[in-house]
């Protein structure tokens, strides 16, 4: 077993090289491009929204409904 510089390690670590290269340059590209991926799709559902201060449901869970 060698770790040196065998040419097939040395072809094979480089078209690996290529590969990812490709890849992270497509997933950049997509970010760009505005594509989220799932997992920031389902966090930001997950995550409460801010709301605006003139929201009307801005006061939600206060006491300041004198009907209830």
């Amino acid at each position: 077993m060698s770790f040196g510089d065998g040419q097939f390690e040395n072809a094979y670590s480089k078209a690996r090289l290529d590969q990812l290269a490709a890849q992270a340059d497509a997933y950049r590209a997509a970010r760009l491009a505005g594509h989220k991926s799932l997992l920031r799709r389902v966090l930001e559902r997950l995550r409460p929204h801010r709301q605006e201060p003139g929201d009307p449901q801005s006061n939600y869970g206060t006491s300041d409904d004198p009907g209830h």
